[in-house]
C-alpha cells in the first residue's frame, strides 16, 4: 500500500514571521501530559468537523497524531457475499482518521497522510483551538529540479489549460502540432494530456517508452511558456532512493510515495510506532536537501507561547472550555 509524505515549513507564527524553531518538543509534551491526565483535547472547526491530536513521539524528532473523529455517516461493513452491516463500535466509540505530522530541522513539517485523514492545514486549526497558535504553512519548494527530473524513472507526465488558451506558439516541434490542433477541435472547457508508460510490454519497450516521454517532458520544459499551463506534473520513481516521487513543474514542489503495510496500519498498536519509523526515515533522507535550500533556523523555542491543557498534575483532570466531545 502506498501513502504520500509531504513536506512543508512553518513560516509564521501567529502572523509574525519565525525566526527561531518551532516549539514543536513543547506541544508534544503537553499534548501527551494532557493525555495522561484525561484531559478532552477534542476540537470542533467552524465547519464541523472534530479534530483530536495526541503525541506520538516526543524526541528526537516530535511527532504529532492528528485524527478526524467521525460520530455520523460512517460507511458500512460488508462479507464476502456484499451483504452489508454497520461498522461494529461500541457506545461512544468514533471513527477516527488520521494523519502523522513530524517536526523536523529547519521548521520543517514532514506529513503522512491517508485518504481521508486531515489535510496539513488543519493542523493549524487545531493548534489555534486548543493551543492558541497559529502556523502558517507553506510547501517545501524543490529548488533542485534538474536533479530530480534527471533521476526520474518516468511513468507518467500530464498537462492542463484552459482551452481558451489552446496555441501552438507557446511551444516547439510535436507539442506545437498537438496544442495547434487542440485548438482546432475545442474553445472551451479544459484540455488535458497524459502519458504514460502502461502495463504493457516487456522491459525494454517500457524503458523506450520512458525514454520518449522523457524527451517530451525536456522539449516542454524547454519551452519556456510552462506558466501558460494550469498543470504539470511528472511522477516516477526515484532511481536513487527507489521512492516514488511526483513533481509538480509548476511550484517545483515533490511528493514521496512510501510503502506501507496495510495490516500494521491498520493495527492501532502498531501502526504510531511505524509511521514515527518512516517519517524519521524521511527526515534522514531528505536533511541534506534541506540544508542545502531551506535558511538554518537558530536561537532557542519559545516555549511560553505553548499553554498547558492540564492543571498541576495533583489537581484534578480539567476539560478545556473550547473542546467537544
Amino acid at each position: 500500500m502506498k501513502r504520500s509524505v509531504q513536506f512543508w515549513r512553518i513560516g509564521q507564527l501567529n502572523g509574525d514571521e519565525l525566526s527561531a524553531p518551532f516549539p514543536a518538543r513543547r506541544v508534544a509534551e503537553v499534548l501527551r501530559d494532557a493525555e495522561n491526565h484525561g484531559v478532552d483535547r477534542h476540537f470542533r472547526c467552524a465547519d464541523g468537523t472534530v479534530l483530536l491530536a495526541q503525541a506520538a513521539a516526543v524526541a528526537p524528532v516530535p511527532v504529532m497524531l492528528l485524527d478526524r473523529v467521525r460520530g455520523g455517516n460512517l460507511p458500512s461493513v460488508g462479507d464476502s457475499a456484499g451483504r452489508r452491516k454497520p461498522l461494529p463500535l461500541d457506545a461512544g466509540d468514533r471513527l477516527l482518521e488520521t494523519t502523522y505530522f513530524a517536526f523536523l530541522k529547519r521548521n520543517v513539517l514532514a506529513v503522512l497522510s491517508s485518504g481521508n485523514g486531515p489535510r496539513a492545514p488543519r493542523l493549524g486549526e487545531y493548534m489555534g483551538g486548543m493551543l492558541g497558535l497559529e502556523p502558517g504553512l507553506v510547501p517545501v519548494v524543490r529548488e533542485d529540479v534538474e536533479d530530480i527530473l534527471d533521476r526520474l524513472d518516468v511513468s507518467r507526465f500530464e498537462f492542463s489549460l484552459p482551452a481558451g488558451r489552446l496555441s501552438g506558439k507557446f511551444m516547439e516541434g510535436e507539442w506545437a502540432d498537438v496544442l495547434d490542433s487542440a485548438s482546432r477541435l475545442m474553445s472551451e472547457g479544459t484540455f488535458r494530456v497524459s502519458l504514460s508508460v502502461g502495463r504493457s510490454g516487456n522491459a525494454q519497450e517500457k524503458q523506450r517508452i520512458r525514454g520518449r516521454i522523457q524527451h517530451l517532458i525536456e522539449v516542454f520544459r524547454r519551452s519556456g511558456s510552462i506558466e501558460q499551463f494550469d498543470h504539470v506534473v511528472a511522477e516516477g520513481r526515484d532511481s536513487v532512493s527507489g521512492d516514488r516521487e511526483v513533481v509538480d513543474l509548476l511550484k517545483e514542489r515533490f511528493i514521496s510515495y512510501v510503502d506501507v503495510d496495510a495490516g500494521i496500519f491498520n493495527d492501532p498498536a502498531r501502526a504510531a510506532a511505524e509511521a514515527v519509523e518512516i517519517l524519521r526515515k524521511q527526515a534522514r533522507d531528505h536533511e541534506d536537501f534541506f540544508a542545502r535550500t531551506l535558511p538554518e533556523v537558530t536561537g532557542t523555542p519559545d516555549q511560553s507561547v505553548v499553554p498547558a491543557l492540564a492543571a498541576d498534575p495533583l489537581a484534578e483532570p480539567s476539560v478545556t472550555g473550547g473542546s467537544v466531545r
